[in-house]
């Protein structure tokens, strides 16, 4: 795992993505989802999201690859008083049957997956006519390879797409009704606002959390992030 998602676990980064909870409530009240629908959020990191759709009454599977996050959101559901737990487990390689979801959540996930392996998987646990949601990070100018190199590197992505290179992977895994969600830039969150820390963080984590915000500071006029809907 890259030092940037070791930062996230280790300083319990809730909401990592832009837009943060408000922007995945937005998210949900959009859909036309029935009460009892079951959800799978990948990458649940601490649990904030999972937590959210548990509380309204939705059945919830979450999963993330990192141990420690697991052991925060597990902590949270237990705190909170949720029936689920959350498992260890790739989004590549979903422990679930064939049209098991109503929905699947994705926030800041897919770049740090093999896109077609995670695509294929999501395909196959989502029952025909449901909906995937993603909110990943997006290419809006074009960067040099030295800085897109960079940029991955450090992040651990996978792949750094334009919107129109996002639609074609989705098209291509058999996505259709591929759609952009309203998004306001102003809704991103500079500064994490619920962090469940670690007793013991790494000193070298702070250097990369101070990276991280110079990256965005750096390149804000060429990355952003995109909301977008899709079914099966």
């Amino acid at each position: 795992m890259s030092d940037y998602v070791e930062m996230l676990a280790y300083f319990g980064v809730s909401g990592a993505h832009p837009g943060g909870i408000e922007l995945t409530k937005t998210m949900i009240e959009h859909l036309n989802l029935a009460s009892g629908d079951r959800i799978l959020d990948v990458g649940c990191g601490t649990g904030q999201t999972a937590a959210y759709l548990g509380h309204l009454g939705y059945e919830v599977e979450a999963i993330d690859t990192h141990p420690l996050m697991i052991e925060k959101a597990n902590l949270r559901f237990k705190r909170e008083q949720l029936p689920f737990r959350a498992q260890q487990a790739s989004i590549e390689h979903l422990p679930f049957a064939d049209d098991s979801f109503s929905l699947l959540i994705s926030e800041s996930v897919l770049s740090f997956t093999h896109l077609p392996a995670a695509l294929a998987e999501i395909k196959r646990v989502l029952a025909p006519g449901k909906q995937l949601i993603a909110n990943e990070a997006v290419l809006k100018v074009p960067l040099t390879s030295k800085e897109q190199v960079a940029i991955r590197e450090f992040y651990g992505f996978h792949s750094l797409f334009s919107f129109s290179e996002w639609q074609k992977q989705l098209a291509s895994a058999g996505f259709r009704d591929i759609q952009i969600l309203s998004f306001d830039e102003h809704m991103v969150q500079e500064e994490p606002t619920e962090m469940e820390l670690s007793d013991q963080i790494p000193s070298s984590l702070y250097d990369t959390l101070q990276t991280h915000y110079d990256l965005i500071q750096t390149h804000r006029e060429h990355l952003s992030h995109l909301v977008f809907e899709c079914t099966v």
